[in-house]
């Protein structure tokens, strides 16, 4: 086997629209491992986030889970349980003023958990709601260490209007501590740009190294599947990767391999049948 390390992005790539997985993507992942490979995933769901996927492609003990677009890693242990094997977290004190300021509703991830700061719209519950099981809704952003318990904030999320993300993009664009990055994500709508805040350095990319160590295997015999921009370092750092026909420009751009089938056919079953 050319590529027996296999690292999965999960919305979009093993499920489509909400949450769904389709039959086929799972029992062709399930066929790799049973052809000897390896599996991984790296989402930017919560690795708390990512047990259900892992349960329905029966991954065994031992298996790294990388969550938070990079910023969290863990290793699944046989009682279904996460082992948390390295995390980077962000500065409440330096990012609380400008959260405060901002007054915007938005989410704010800790390794188990999304605290859903303000009167957030639908379409941010829904992030919520896949990024973590538990979800704790918080009134406004001044009770934020309070909520966090002494966890680490390994990142915050918004998602907003074009014309009021344009300021608060510019607000946190001097905090030293974030790395800024915007999206549009088709699973939203064209008025809406998600916005997210990470602690330096981290991303997928960076995730995907530290997954390649640990598991005991190299770039080159590394391949990752991914559908979205957050996607892009992930795929560039694996020897091998692959995205689906309707993904972004950019994305189709980064990848060994652009699949002839969408993120509703399933695109990924096949592809993981032609992995070399």
């Amino acid at each position: 086997m050319r590529y027996p390390f296999c690292v999965l992005d999960i919305d979009g790539t093993l499920t489509h629209g909400f949450n769904n997985y389709h039959p086929r993507v799972v029992d062709r992942v399930r066929a790799y491992r049973e052809r000897g490979g390896t599996v991984a995933l790296l989402s930017g769901r919560l690795p708390c986030g990512m047990l259900e996927p892992a349960r329905l492609l029966e991954l065994p003990p031992g298996t790294l889970i990388g969550g938070g677009d990079g910023a969290v890693l863990a290793v699944l242990n046989a009682d279904d349980t996460l082992e948390w094997a390295w995390t980077r977290s962000l500065s409440v004190e330096t990012l609380l003023p400008h959260l405060v300021a901002a007054d915007q509703p938005g989410l704010a991830l800790t390794p188990t958990r999304v605290i859903a700061v303000g009167a957030t719209e639908k379409i941010m519950n829904r992030l919520a709601a896949i990024t973590s099981p538990v979800v704790l809704p918080l009134s406004d952003w001044t009770a934020l260490p309070e909520a966090l318990a002494g966890e680490p904030l390994v990142g915050v999320r918004f998602i907003l209007e074009r014309a009021a993300a344009v300021g608060l993009i510019a607000r946190f664009s001097a905090v030293p501590e974030g790395d800024q990055e915007v999206f549009d994500n088709q699973e939203f709508t064209h008025q809406h740009v998600g916005f997210s805040i990470r602690p330096a350095g981290c991303d997928k990319g960076s995730a995907l190294e530290r997954m390649i160590a640990a598991a005991g295997f190299s770039r080159e015999t590394t391949a990752a599947f991914g559908d979205w921009i957050t996607d892009i370092p992930m795929m560039r750092g694996a020897g091998y990767s692959s995205a689906p026909r309707d993904a972004l420009a950019a994305v189709r751009e980064a990848a060994t391999r652009v699949s002839s089938h969408t993120i509703g056919d399933g695109w990924l079953a096949t592809e993981m049948d032609l992995l070399p």
